[in-house]
């Protein structure tokens, strides 16, 4: 009884541990990358239909091979490292990410 109890806190405490991880794996570890940086994704054109297949979970660099370079971005430091950041693309196409992740799109 007594190994299967310190067997199941060891399994809590390695989930814990790897979930911990890979939470802060999604913090920037310096601030989010500028437009100035994005030149290699400058000859990429903007098309509604590679808009359309953005998801929630993608990364800046896969949305920037499909979008290519945004016409304009904002930046939000949140509280303990946390960067939310808006993508503004052609005719009102915006793309959110939290630390780093498409969290939603919209077309305004």
């Amino acid at each position: 009884m007594v190994m299967k109890l310190l067997l199941a806190l060891c399994t809590a405490m390695v989930l814990t541990f790897s979930v911990s991880a890979d939470a802060q794996e999604l913090r920037y570890r310096e601030e989010p990358i500028s437009l100035d940086q994005m030149g290699e994704y400058a000859d990429i054109r903007f098309s509604r239909e590679n808009f359309e297949t953005v998801t929630n979970g993608m990364s800046e660099k896969q949305v920037l091979s499909l979008l290519g370079k945004p016409q304009d971005l904002r930046k939000e430091q949140r509280r303990h490292g946390r960067w939310t950041v808006h993508y503004y693309y052609p005719e009102g196409h915006v793309v959110n990410f939290r630390n780093g992740l498409v969290v939603g799109k919209e077309k305004n």
